[in-house]
């Protein structure tokens, strides 16, 4: 089977995302139509790569040129306006959309513009693609859109790496108990959260180092290192991996998210993990907070308390014997085949 993945936002999780189906799912031929590469982790085992011109127009046309040039069996868009450019003007291939969380759940959206997203959703579902989602909210919010064809692919760690030496254990690990976070520098990742929070440990007197994995918008990052955050720009996915093991504790500080790779990393390499909390992780049994100053206070107890952080851990490892490279596999090979007009999923 040849699959053809689009998307404008080939960089941080999402970029991460796609080069795992290519790696989890070698039975099918992949190819890559994308642009917005921001980080320097390796492309995945793509046989052809191509990139988006600028402006939307233009981009819906070089989807159609690009799928009578390759002639693939299915379409993956990866994200809202792949989900667009793939989906607007029928094409002559089934599509499988993956929102990698809906961007109206964006919870700063001005109601008209909400509303708006929302209707520009349901009047793409109606084309009769199959949506992929994440978890069980993306599922209802998929349903809620009008898809008909709704299956799940949850996402997997970014690595097979095992944990090296468990993670650091704590206090007393290293001269610096070091709280992580890792994604695009953007609205969505909520960065102005994690400076708050950083000053909100530095006031408390709590002697944690905040560190940004990543990198994006410049006044976002310059936010960050106001607060005394440490970011680190792109790095390799190895050596994101090699950062997080050598951390504490790993905050995720995004307002809204369909599920993110980088919380399946941490529990990997045995990171206790703390979270907003946001309907992304329903049932997850994580610890989320609320407010900074909440945030602030639940690494600190991830670093400090041996049993709160032995709980936070054994969280993240059924969190991982959930969301693993063989439900990926499963769920992606499942999602191809009904759309190429296998058994429907409902």
């Amino acid at each position: 089977m040849r699959i053809l993945h689009v998307t404008d936002r080939y960089s941080g999780g999402v970029g991460r995302a796609i080069d795992r189906i290519t790696e989890l799912v070698p039975e099918a031929e992949h190819h890559l139509l994308s642009t917005g590469i921001e980080s320097t982790h390796g492309r995945g085992a793509y046989r052809g790569t191509a990139d988006l011109p600028d402006g939307h127009v233009a981009r819906v046309r070089a989807v159609r040129d690009v799928v009578d040039e390759v002639a693939p069996d299915v379409v993956h868009a990866h994200s809202s306006w792949a989900g667009l450019y793939t989906r607007v003007r029928r094409l002559p291939v089934p599509v499988v959309y993956q929102p990698h969380c809906y961007y109206f759940e964006r919870p700063d959206l001005p109601g008209p513009v909400r509303r708006a997203v929302r209707s520009a959703e349901r009047f793409l579902a109606a084309n009769g693609s199959v949506v992929a989602a994440v978890s069980p909210r993306e599922e209802r919010l998929a349903r809620s859109m009008g898809a008909h064809h709704v299956v799940r692919i949850p996402n997997a760690p970014s690595s097979a790496a095992v944990r090296e030496a468990g993670a650091r254990s704590g206090a007393g690990a290293g001269s610096r108990r070091i709280v992580t976070m890792v994604g695009r520098v953007v609205a969505q990742k909520d960065p102005r959260f994690y400076a708050a929070t950083a000053r909100a440990a530095r006031a408390a007197g709590l002697g944690l180092t905040f560190r940004w994995l990543g990198d994006g918008d410049p006044d976002l990052v310059r936010e960050l290192a106001d607060a005394g955050v440490e970011v680190t720009g792109w790095l390799t996915a190895d050596d994101v991996m090699r950062q997080m093991a050598a951390s504490d504790v790993y905050l995720h500080s995004a307002a809204y998210e369909g599920f993110p790779i980088s919380v399946l990393d941490a529990a990997r390499v045995g990171l206790p993990a703390v979270v907003r909390d946001i309907p992304a992780f329903e049932g997850a049994r994580l610890t989320a907070v609320g407010t900074p100053d909440e945030a602030a206070a639940a690494v600190h107890a991830a670093v400090e308390d041996p049993r709160q952080r032995l709980r936070m851990i054994a969280s993240g490892d059924r969190l991982v014997g959930e969301m693993d490279e063989t439900a990926l596999h499963d769920g992606v090979v499942r999602a191809y085949a009904t759309a190429a007009g296998g058994a429907l999923v409902a």
